[in-house]
């Protein structure tokens, strides 16, 4: 385990919990998990938000591993 990226999110709390500013690339479903998950199971938002990130990141890191090794 080590960190290969980070990502930003911030949220504010007007009624209910809202995500403000993100660094999530945009082809995450963020907003559709936002509306399902966060208002009533935050930890079970988090927890899928963080398998579609490590998912991306994963992948990303395999390609350029790739492309690295390819002459």
């Amino acid at each position: 385990g080590s960190c290969l990226d980070s990502f930003r999110l911030e949220f504010r709390e007007f009624r209910e919990l809202r995500i403000r500013r993100h660094s999530v690339p945009p082809f995450i479903p963020l907003e559709r998990l936002a509306r399902e998950f966060l208002p009533r199971r935050p930890r079970e938002f988090l927890g899928i938000l963080f398998r579609h990130l490590n998912a991306f990141v994963g992948r990303r890191h395999q390609i350029r591993l790739l492309q690295v090794g390819i002459p």
